[in-house]
């Protein structure tokens, strides 16, 4: 009798222990995942060395001030520089986003979708309307004002807008991080999630050199630095998930010629925010990097990177008469 009742402790016990070991096994790989937060973003191996050889041919400029710099010297914000009828902001949100909510009646305008957002790491469920539209902001990249400090300021009109509306400088993030961002360079501000700061760098000096702009000293350590610390674990040899895809605007590849490159077969953008397990990829374009000396550019400043082109939206830089964000 004693013994029969002493073995209903132990295998209670038993069960106890179980319980607690099958409810570690669920709950330990979220809360790492938690913890740890986002893997690293894949960059083609081909992609990161050819990031690595433009690098060091990207001229060092002393970077215009930003008192006569103008939003609309990009043209009007987010036009229809392919002619399908989609301005560049639905363009791209249809690109990135996944479970995507069409508007009935013009089918290019998204109302709604989710973003795995590569500055940050987290989900963000998207909804089209005056009070959550800005949770997803398209980000340039290489922002408007750094492009126009550094080269991009003799730029004709028609080069300009192509350049605002390029999918391959274009990418949906959460919009505080933009905000946050403004107008820096990879001096003044990288991406916080860390995973994607090497996929981050790689595409600002491939746009760079694609489109001949430059760097400023300290950006052109920052970018060194980067590659350096953060690219060996992002390296890939394929992208897996990806398609083949033209990355440019019909105006812009009539004016610059590049060719298409992997980019992902699918992104998304909203609201509320959670980690994601799912890692978006780098999208760059596919430009043979061309040599060309330093130069400065006339009427410019020191090489530090100007605190005033900080926190702005939209790559609007804060100038004495910056204009409106796209």
């Amino acid at each position: 009798m004693g013994e029969h009742r002493a073995r209903r402790p132990r295998a209670a016990t038993v069960v106890l222990a179980v319980i607690l070991a099958a409810a570690t096994a669920y709950v330990a790989p979220h809360w790492w995942a938690q913890v740890a937060g986002p893997a690293p973003t894949p960059v083609a191996r081909a992609t990161l060395e050819a990031a690595r050889t433009a690098l060091p041919r990207l001229a060092v400029v002393e970077p215009l001030e930003l008192e006569d710099y103008e939003r609309e010297f990009f043209g009007p914000a987010w036009a229809d520089v392919d002619g399908n009828g989609c301005d560049t902001r639905n363009d791209v949100l249809g690109t990135w986003l996944a479970d995507q909510v069409r508007d009935p009646l013009v089918a290019c305008v998204v109302e709604s979708g989710r973003l795995h957002d590569p500055y940050t790491g987290h989900v963000i469920d998207f909804r089209r309307g005056p009070a959550t539209s800005s949770a997803v902001q398209v980000d340039h990249v290489v922002a408007l004002a750094d492009a126009w400090r550094k080269g991009g300021h003799t730029w004709a009109p028609g080069y300009a807008q192509a350049f605002a509306n390029d999918p391959a400088n274009l990418i949906p993030v959460d919009g505080a991080a933009n905000l946050d961002k403004g107008a820096a360079d990879a001096a003044g501000w990288l991406p916080p999630n860390t995973g994607f700061r090497c996929a981050y760098v790689v595409q600002q000096i491939l746009i760079k050199a694609a489109y001949g702009l430059g760097v400023s000293a300290t950006e052109l350590a920052a970018l060194r630095e980067v590659l350096a610390q953060r690219c060996g674990a992002a390296q890939a040899d394929a992208c897996a998930g990806c398609r083949r895809t033209r990355i440019t605007s019909d105006q812009h590849m009539s004016i610059g010629g590049r060719e298409s490159t992997d980019v992902p077969d699918r992104r998304d953008p909203g609201v509320q925010r959670h980690r994601s397990g799912d890692r978006p990829r780098v999208r760059v374009p596919a430009a043979a990097a061309t040599g060309r000396e330093a130069r400065p550019c006339a009427g410019s400043g020191d090489h530090r990177s100007d605190p005033r082109a900080r926190r702005t939206p939209g790559g609007r830089a804060r100038g004495r008469r910056a204009g409106r964000p796209p």
